[in-house]
């Protein structure tokens, strides 16, 4: 399936702001379920941007607004072919003991197994836990579907209930959540009972869905590697889903963070718009193996407009740097 990505964010402030420092994590990676074909980025306004890989391997575009400014917009487009390997065949005779971290070849997936301010634990999780009962001779795929049942059976599927810092242990209190929070209740419960499982940040090809998509890998052992699950949809992930950054849990993953300079308040706006076309169009080349293409232009004003000044000596003295805010993926 060959889809077209498109996601805008937009930071709005209602004074000016400046040396705004940020990253970005939005484009699609390349691997045996995906190709990137081509990604473009379009910053208003126009800056430099440094790619660079972090600690998980995700690519990440580092943007620096150093002048004062009000609003900054940022939009990416890709386009992605999925081929999907089918998860069901790849982890038929899969068991829950085969996909322990005490397996063979499971050095790579040790990373995944540990807890975070996100996918925390305690008296809660051992409860939930202990509700499954003896799975270590279950298939891998039955145990996935039984996970995803017990989470359900305590949350709900409810926006604005929960936010980006919102810890699995809250969320199960709340007993409401999105694809986020289902993401790191799930985790949460392989990492307890010693099966690695990290968090995934994509997109998904369906209809309402309106921002970025949450998902997890699960180890199935050295034989198959990661396979992709969706707790929200409870369904083994399949051409729809389009993954662009893996985890330990959401902080390692979003598509927006930074921090900036200011007296201001700040709002953020993202759409993200996944559609499934027939080819990819003559303008595009394999963008992804190539330096970072950045277009875009500066925001022009009137003849009536005033440009905005650098702040004082005193007033920088004042100024901190402020958290960029997060936006939760639904």
């Amino acid at each position: 399936m060959l889809l077209r990505i498109e996601h805008e964010t937009v930071l709005s402030y209602d004074s000016p702001v400046f040396e705004h420092v940020f990253e970005l994590r939005m484009a699609p990676v390349s691997d045996d379920d995906q190709t990137s074909l081509g990604y473009r980025l379009r910053v208003s306004p126009l800056v430099p941007s440094t790619p660079y890989r972090d600690g998980n391997g995700n690519r990440v575009e580092l943007i620096t607004v150093l002048s004062p400014c009000q609003k900054i917009t940022v939009r990416a487009t890709s386009f992605v072919r999925t081929h999907r390997r089918p998860a069901s065949e790849r982890i038929a005779e899969v068991r829950v003991v085969d996909a322990g971290s005490d397996q063979p070849g499971a050095l790579d997936a040790l990373d995944y197994l540990g807890f975070t301010s996100l996918v925390d634990r305690g008296p809660w999780l051992d409860s939930l836990v202990s509700e499954l009962g003896s799975s270590g001779d279950w298939p891998l795929e039955a145990f996935v579907g039984k996970v995803t049942a017990l989470i359900k059976s305590r949350v709900k599927y409810e926006k604005s209930r929960t936010e980006a810092g919102t810890p699995a242990s809250e969320a199960l209190k709340l007993g409401a959540g999105v694809c986020q929070d289902f993401s790191h209740l799930f985790i949460a419960v392989c990492r307890r009972i010693g099966i690695p499982c990290r968090y995934v940040s994509g997109y998904i090809n369906q209809p309402g869905e309106i921002e970025s998509h949450a998902w997890v890998q699960v180890w199935s052992g050295a034989a198959q590697g990661w396979v992709d699950y969706d707790p929200t949809h409870s369904c083994l992930v399949g051409d729809d889903h389009v993954v662009v950054a893996i985890g330990r849990d959401y902080g390692d993953v979003p598509p927006n963070r930074g921090a900036w300079r200011g007296d201001a308040k700040e709002s953020i706006q993202v759409g993200v718009r996944v559609q499934a076309v027939p080819r990819l169009p003559a303008d595009w080349i394999d963008a992804d193996s190539l330096p970072l293409a950045i277009t875009g232009r500066e925001p022009s004003g009137g003849g009536g407009s005033r440009r905005q000044g650098r702040p004082s000596v005193r007033q920088f003295q004042r100024m901190l740097y402020r958290q960029q805010q997060h936006q939760q993926q639904q």
